[in-house]
């Protein structure tokens, strides 16, 4: 990725999110001289002469230091969000045999919005949760980084979101804040009646299904629409080649085990030999491998395989405390140290697709006015009391040879003579990331192969 896209460039006008972000900038300026250790939120921004280096001139060079820390915290506060959405859900289905995937940052870039109507106690949950500071300036720049970065389509590498949100026609959202959300975030306001539910159903899956080219088709269920209010939608899918692609003659059918060794079913078992980076984190309990995307170094899918015996339940807990750039350092050590080594790859062929109610997920995490109709405070959005009734999630993956949609693996690297052989063929979590942003795109497990088709 070119610098361009998260800094100024020489030759252009600031956008005016620059310019309100450079505005507040210069209030700081004033504001630091008599406190200058301003804290912002739950993170502490530098000063502006941190940034500066005791220079008094607020030029482009200033921001641009700025514009990488806000980048810095926002993602920050989005991976701690992502790694605590994945373990509260597995936790709560972790008795449940079944396969699942969540996009993290779809949900995280939809509440987000929220920051632009909410007020009083809904807000500072709503910030405390999504690791946001209190500094509008600061989300508007940081999401404008991050969804710039992710706006890819390229031959080996596609990414495309949908956000939504559905109001209640016989409630008047201000211009202001469907401008703000339209104009900043990229998301469609459109109003519905939501009485005749049928029709509002219709419309809802007839906008879903084109704006996702007809791969998400319907996204709601029965009784959603019931006393409904405002309902946001994100949807989001991936579409990426593997740098080294699986050769589809050697794929076979195998048997699939559970966390015990019971055999659960049968998979079509993909293989390939290559020198990918391969390692173990002894903090996670688990064995880790790295499957870039495309040509550039910066899309790939980690696998976490437990060791034997260790629940993936408690694997994903502690990764919430590892942290992703652990994992990219450990991966990148020894992909150094072993860049020669190869190691045997097996990976079973799986698609998912899965929806979340995220409305239980989100309040157990402590955003829970937004979803009481008493308590919700999105004053900044209309003039009634209005609260947000529905958080439907929806994602898909297909993973095979040539890495379509998404993909998986995972193992030990270690410097034996006889190439190491690793084998996806017990329950292993992924995870496709972003490394320049440092922003968790999708994660999930699989545990059952029974609804693969073989």
């Amino acid at each position: 990725m070119c610098q361009k896209d998260f800094l100024f460039d020489e030759n252009e006008q600031p956008t005016v999110q620059q310019q309100q972000l450079q505005q507040i900038l210069q209030e700081q300026q004033l504001q630091q001289q008599r406190n200058p250790q301003i804290v912002h939120g739950n993170t502490r921004l530098p000063s502006i002469p941190e940034i500066q280096h005791d220079t008094s001139q607020i030029d482009r060079n200033t921001i641009s230091r700025l514009e990488k820390e806000v980048l810095r915290v926002i993602s920050d506060g989005s991976e701690r969000f992502a790694l605590e959405l994945f373990n509260e859900i597995i936790k709560e289905k972790t008795a449940t045999n079944y396969n699942f995937i969540l996009s993290p940052f779809s949900a995280w870039s939809l509440i987000v919005l929220l920051v632009e109507g909410s007020g009083g106690r809904t807000l500072e949950e709503i910030e405390r949760v999504l690791g946001l500071p209190n500094n509008i300036a600061y989300v508007r720049d940081g999401y404008r980084q991050i969804r710039n970065a992710l706006h890819v389509n390229t031959s080996t590498m596609e990414i495309s979101t949908t956000h939504v949100m559905f109001s209640d026609i016989n409630s008047t959202i201000y211009p202001d804040f469907q401008q703000t959300i339209q104009r900043l975030y990229r998301t469609d306001v459109i109003s519905v009646n939501y009485l005749p539910s049928l029709t509002a159903a219709k419309i809802i899956h007839g906008y879903v299904s084109r704006a996702t080219q007809g791969r998400i088709q319907q996204i709601l269920k029965k009784g959603d629409l019931i006393d409904a209010s405002m309902i946001l939608i994100s949807a989001i899918y991936v579409r990426g080649q593997w740098r080294s692609a699986f050769n589809a003659s050697e794929t076979a059918i195998e048997p699939f085990y559970d966390e015990y060794g019971n055999t659960q079913g049968r998979v079509n078992m993909m293989f390939q030999r290559g020198s990918f980076p391969y390692t173990a984190i002894a903090d996670l309990d688990a064995h880790i491998l790295e499957l870039p995307y495309g040509n550039l170094n910066r899309f790939s899918m980690i696998i976490l395989l437990p060791r034997k015996g260790v629940p993936l339940s408690q694997v994903v807990e502690k990764l919430a405390t590892v942290r992703l750039q652990r994992v990219f350092d450990e991966l990148k050590k020894a992909a150094d140290e072993y860049e020669d080594n190869e190691v045997e790859v097996y990976l079973p062929r799986f698609n998912i697709t899965a929806d979340f109610l995220l409305n239980c997920i989100l309040e157990k995490m402590g955003v829970m006015d937004v979803f009481s109709p008493l308590d919700a405070n999105l004053s900044n959005i209309t003039n009634t009391q209005m609260y947000l009734s529905r958080l439907i999630h929806k994602a898909t993956i297909e993973v095979n040879e040539e890495g379509v949609a998404s993909a998986v693996t995972a193992g030990v690297f270690t410097n034996n003579a006889t190439l190491p052989r690793f084998y996806a063929n017990r329950p292993f979590a992924f995870l496709i990331v972003d490394k320049i942003t440092n922003i968790l795109l999708f994660c999930g497990h699989v545990k059952n192969p029974k609804t693969f088709y073989v």
